[in-house]
């Protein structure tokens, strides 16, 4: 019996206002339908920060501001 995946849906962009953009490549953080965070950032080499056994085969290592997970809550 092959168990279905819950498909995951962007619910709400969370990101801080004074983060905001107008082209649509910055830095963002939003809640899924999933009890989740989806973030964009920007993809770090995790072998260069010596990480590289952390980070799964189906995940990806990313950079955020730091102002953008301190300011998600304001």
């Amino acid at each position: 019996m092959k168990l279905m995946k819950k498909k995951i849906k962007l619910q709400k962009e969370l990101t801080p206002l004074s983060m905001g953009c107008l082209v649509y490549t910055c830095p963002a953080i939003f809640e899924t339908n999933n009890g989740s965070y989806a973030l964009i950032g920007k993809k770090l080499d995790s072998g260069k920060l010596g990480i590289s056994k952390r980070v799964g085969k189906d995940e990806v290592l990313i950079e955020v501001p730091k102002k953008l997970i301190d300011e998600k809550g304001k």
